[in-house]
């Protein structure tokens, strides 16, 4: 079963601001990241860049995914499953921790990623946890999107990753 679309005559670049990882890194930095007074969460809205929405077949793995299940075979459903946990936060965090690859081709690529989040409920209990990410791209009109996604994540004490935090506060 083909999940990738030719990238007949399309050219997507492989280094610099649209490249995978730099893709990769701004997904978790950026798109996922809620602060306090953020407007709501939709992901069709927040999302769209990494996404390919209007063809969404794939295969999105969370192991953290709220709800029955973690498999999804479809982008706009994996991503809705995550509203009311993202709208029900008073912030989500994170930081980056290393590991990074990429692997490049014209049609397709593949990158990892280590991570750490911090989930801050509304009621201020908070979920600490370590990850790795893995994604897989195709090469669209539209730049490259995720057409595959391998999450995997395990709580862990908050104390554990702040120095991440740190890190990436001095980073900026």
């Amino acid at each position: 079963m083909a999940l990738v679309q030719p990238a007949a005559a399309q050219s997507c670049p492989t280094e610099g601001e649209g490249a995978p990882l730099t893709l990769h890194k701004a997904w978790i930095m950026e798109g996922w990241e809620r602060r306090a007074g953020d407007p709501p969460f939709v992901f069709a809205e927040k999302m769209k860049r990494y996404y390919d929405l209007a063809s969404p077949r794939g295969v999105f793995y969370d192991n953290f995914a709220p709800g029955p299940t973690q498999l999804f075979d479809n982008a706009a459903v994996y991503g809705a499953n995550w509203q009311d946990l993202q709208n029900n936060a008073r912030s989500v965090r994170h930081a980056l921790t290393g590991g990074d690859d990429q692997i490049a081709g014209d049609d397709v690529a593949s990158t990892t990623l280590g991570l750490v989040g911090t989930l801050t409920r509304l009621n201020g209990e908070v979920l600490a946890f370590d990850a790795r990410s893995q994604i897989g791209w195709a090469c669209t009109a539209e730049g490259w999107k995720i057409r595959q996604e391998m999450n995997y994540a395990w709580p862990v004490e908050p104390h554990t990753i702040a120095p991440f935090y740190q890190t990436t506060e001095s980073a900026r």
